[in-house]
């Protein structure tokens, strides 16, 4: 992966960048990898054997309709099928992720299948080996994804279809229990875990068919516990849903394609403007479902551009596209040689690693003949990584540990649009408490998507252990999935101070909000005047003022992002409580 160019070698590349037909002509070129062609299913790029380039998982049906599952080992461009032994899906789909926090990746399936189940397999040494769980069995275009919704650091795992939807949360030896929160009932729903309110957990995002319409629910989680709401958009269903920052303002926007209320296709793009408000931007996306839209950076200039692939309304017409983000809430097809399918799906990833997204596509083609394609991404730019995170720190809170470092730097993309990976070990470069699913040595990702923290810059962990010693560090990701090394490696032990990180509920003195970022209020009440100080986590005062009135609004824009301790001497009352910066 490239890094540094010197500026002499950067000056054509910036004035190749002011002609985009130059750089999209012939972009994308089929490799001809020899994969058996699938439709009606998944697939996801996964670097499986540690071996530091990325493998392929796929599901779907032949044009004999026949469902298969399978896995290509990527040797240096050659993929093989490794025979793997998994089961045939049709109409689901299969996911990596490291759910024991081994370090390598296992897999997730759901979907029709002869056994009428779930299945999770462990990854054990390149061989997965299927592990007795009961997780259900959802049918026909049925959905999974993994997410730790309860912040002890392994992945839970969220499931629907045929409308059911359920919430399994891992409990660590392969046990899976299913929770008693209530979702939703939908058909051909999908879903994807992000911090939509930046809180420092995951919350979900959750559209499909209702019955009643094509609706989207946020379900907001505040410790664990999630609170259902509905969002004001159109919801679709018979698609696909992903989050990405695409204007690296510091949130998460919505891609989203597939049937409307009228069953007409569609491809939208929803810009986050805060407190749940999305407005869409008619971003010119071709009107597609029975397929997938995908975020990746694939020109390398630092923000997120798309694909999309489906069936555009009327009969026998498809297209596949990719879709470059011109800025200024526009995205322009390059008219990239793609495959036009139905009942398809595709999937950044760089195969080949020389630092762009290539694409693998799968579907039906005209004339019904199911495919499977890997598209090598020619474009030539580099991708200069970020840096590694500084002022790593650490706080005790209650029975949860809180962990913040500066944002990164990065030469392409703004701090606000890049997001975290977070490692946790009880043993020096360990994961055993959370993986980052990345290599430890120099940040190879395992996966291409973004960091288990999303574009949060601190993170919460429960239920660790007093008294023990972890180590941990943490990494910088791109929105072309290029990721920095990890930050030197940091240590700490567990004391728990039993003081819950909230705010004060009695009534004598109030902040909000906590998190703060630039400004948090402070309301006194009676308690005026008062002499307000801030000190940082080592003790150090960084401010301090009086205040005459109730209330107060304090600019904390210099601050660096971590933990500190508001000092209140009010006239009744004597008051300390922890404030985090992000």
């Amino acid at each position: 992966m490239l890094k540094n160019y010197p500026p002499l070698v950067l000056l054509p590349l910036i004035l190749l960048g002011v002609n985009t037909n130059l750089l999209f002509s012939q972009s994308f070129v089929d490799i001809n990898a020899g994969l058996t062609g699938l439709s009606n299913g998944s697939a996801m790029w996964g670097d499986y054997d540690n071996d530091k380039d990325p493998d392929i998982l796929i599901t779907g049906i032949t044009s004999g309709n026949v469902a298969m599952t399978k896995i290509y080992n990527n040797d240096a461009g050659i993929f093989t099928d490794i025979n793997a032994g998994l089961p045939g899906l049709n109409n689901g789909d299969a996911t990596w992720g490291d759910y024991d926090n081994d370090g390598d990746l296992d897999i997730l399936m759901t979907g029709i299948n002869a056994d009428q189940k779930t299945f999770l397999y462990k990854n054990n040494e390149g061989s997965f080996e299927m592990v007795s769980v009961n997780l259900g069995y959802f049918d026909a275009y049925s959905f999974c994804c993994w997410g730790d919704y309860d912040n002890d650091g392994d992945l839970d795992a969220f499931i629907t279809g045929n409308w059911n939807s359920s919430l399994f949360r891992n409990d660590g030896d392969d046990n899976f229990i299913a929770t008693d929160d209530t979702f939703v009932m939908m058909n051909s729903g999908r879903a994807v875990f992000t911090d939509m309110d930046k809180d420092g957990d995951l919350d979900l995002l959750f559209t499909g068919d209702t019955g009643g319409g094509m609706k989207i629910y946020y379900y907001g989680n505040d410790h664990g516990v999630f609170t259902e709401q509905q969002i004001m958009i159109q919801g679709l269903s018979a698609g696909s849903i992903e989050t990405g920052d695409y204007d690296n303002d510091g949130d998460p926007d919505i891609l989203m394609m597939g049937y409307n209320d009228y069953l007409e296709p569609h491809a939208d793009i929803f810009r986050n403007d805060g407190d749940l408000n999305f407005t869409p931007i008619y971003a010119g996306l071709a009107p597609v479902t029975l397929g997938k839209a995908s975020w990746g950076d694939v020109d390398n200039d630092g923000d997120l551009d798309c694909a999309v692939t489906g069936k555009l309304s009327g009969c026998g017409v498809f297209v596949s596209e990719v879709y470059e983000n011109i800025g200024n809430d526009y995205f322009n097809g390059i008219n990239a040689g793609l495959a036009d399918a139905e009942y398809s799906y595709l999937a950044w990833g760089d195969y080949d690693n020389d630092s762009d997204l290539d694409l693998v596509l799968s579907g039906a083609n005209y004339s019904g003949t199911h495919f499977t394609k890997i598209y090598r991404n020619d474009m030539g730019l580099p991708n200069f990584l970020p840096e590694a995170p500084q002022n790593l720190t650490v706080d005790f809170t209650g029975d949860e540990v809180i962990f913040s470092w500066d944002p990164a730097f990065d030469q392409q993309t703004p701090a606000d649009g890049l997001s975290y990976n977070l490692r946790l070990g009880t043993e020096p470069e360990g994961c055993s408490n959370l993986s980052p699913m990345a290599h430890l040595s120099d940040g190879y990702r395992l996966l291409a998507t973004p960091g288990n923290t999303t574009q949060t810059n601190w993170w919460r962990i429960k239920g660790l252990e007093e008294g023990m010693t972890y180590f941990w560090s943490v990494q910088a990701i791109d929105p072309a999935f290029g990721a920095s090394a990890f930050s030197d490696e940091m240590s700490f032990t567990v004391v728990y101070t039993g003081i819950e990180h909230k705010n004060n509920q009695t009534g004598i003195i109030q902040i909000s909000p906590n998190p703060a970022k630039d400004f948090f209020q402070i309301d006194l009440f009676d308690n005026i005047p008062a002499t307000i100080n801030i000190c940082n986590s080592s003790g150090e005062k960084v401010s301090e003022q009086l205040c005459t009135s109730a209330n107060n609004n304090i600019d904390i824009r210099g601050f660096k992002p971590g933990i500190y301790i508001i000092n209140i001497n009010g006239l009744n009352h004597t008051f300390s409580q922890k404030l985090l910066v992000r």
